[in-house]
């Protein structure tokens, strides 16, 4: 708590780009309001860092027609 704001800095070692990523950062963010809300301070910030961002080989196709990307991926 800084500034009567909750902050979240949350660190992954390895992180999976297509299931890992965007639920977890949703996660965090509902859990960083309940918990500011408890408190009784303010929803701050959320800076979050991985030392490893990775596609699973299940997921390229997805992940392709999503974005709308060239297959960019050695087969």
């Amino acid at each position: 708590i800084r500034y009567g704001k909750l902050h979240f800095m949350p660190y992954f070692r390895s992180w999976d780009l297509w299931a890992g990523f965007p639920s977890n950062l949703a996660g965090l963010q509902l859990l960083k309001e309940y918990m500011a809300r408890e408190i009784g301070v303010e929803d701050g910030e959320m800076i979050v860092s991985s030392k490893g961002l990775h596609l699973y080989g299940y997921a390229k196709d997805l992940a392709k027609l999503r974005t709308g990307l060239k297959d960019y991926w050695k087969k």
